[in-house]
């Protein structure tokens, strides 16, 4: 069951531009991503500014594991590499990065975040990344120092909506489960003129003997029953 998608404007101090739109300081060399290595892929159209962001990402320990240079590259390599997360740019040709973002949204069995990376600092942008998976949205130029920080929260969020995704999943199997039980005991108190009490010891004692749970067990109650109606 998917959870709406958080959306987290990051907008950065003024800063000098050095060349492929990337700002480093001699501090900052430590492998700030090495703990745990995520799986980036990238995607942008300009060749320089993705080798620059490889370089930047390697450099603090990150796992880069694919880049795409159009909207479309994107979203065919995602389905091949499977990354933990997607640093894109928007300006990209045959499919920018919001229709990009939608597209790998759509065909992913897990949520990925993304974060979309932009020379516009546009609210109108920040409103179309809505319910696309974006987690981040960094404005260049894109320093290290607030590169990590970005792609570490949008992480810990991703986490916590995988997490809350498996809670809601769970809690729905559980009510899909009781209401089975309950339809089969229905049936057995109704066709063994039983009581509730007795009906739900004969599943219980019968899902023991067969080694199944009792969502499997009631399921066949009500096929069986549904067979003799």
């Amino acid at each position: 069951m998917a959870l709406s998608c958080w959306c987290l404007f990051i907008k950065h101090k003024p800063s000098i531009r050095l060349p492929g739109e990337f700002m480093t300081r001699e501090d900052t060399g430590r492998k700030l991503g090495s703990k745990n290595p995520l799986r980036i892929l990238l995607a942008d159209d300009d060749k320089a500014v993705a080798d620059g962001f490889r370089n930047i990402l390697q450099d603090a320990g990150y796992n880069v594991v694919a880049v795409a240079y159009n909207g479309v590259e994107a979203v065919e390599k995602t389905a091949e590499f499977n990354p933990n997360m997607i640093l894109m740019d928007i300006k990209m040709p045959l499919l920018d990065g919001l229709e990009a973002a939608r597209a790998i949204n759509k065909q992913s069995g897990a949520f990925i975040p993304i974060i979309l990376v932009t020379a516009y600092a546009e609210r109108r942008l920040v409103e179309r990344a809505k319910g696309r998976g974006i987690l981040g949205y960094l404005v260049k130029p894109v320093h290290l120092d607030d590169l990590v920080p970005a792609i570490e929260m949008a992480w810990s969020i991703a986490q916590t909506i995988s997490a809350l995704e498996g809670v809601v999943e769970n809690l729905s199997e559980q009510l899909e489960a009781r209401k089975l039980v309950e339809k089969a005991k229905g049936i057995l108190m109704k066709h063994l003129s039983v009581d509730e009490e007795t009906a739900l010891r004969m599943m219980q004692k019968e899902s023991r003997r067969q080694s199944i749970k009792m969502k499997e067990l009631a399921r066949a109650i009500i096929a069986s029953h549904s067979v003799l109606s």
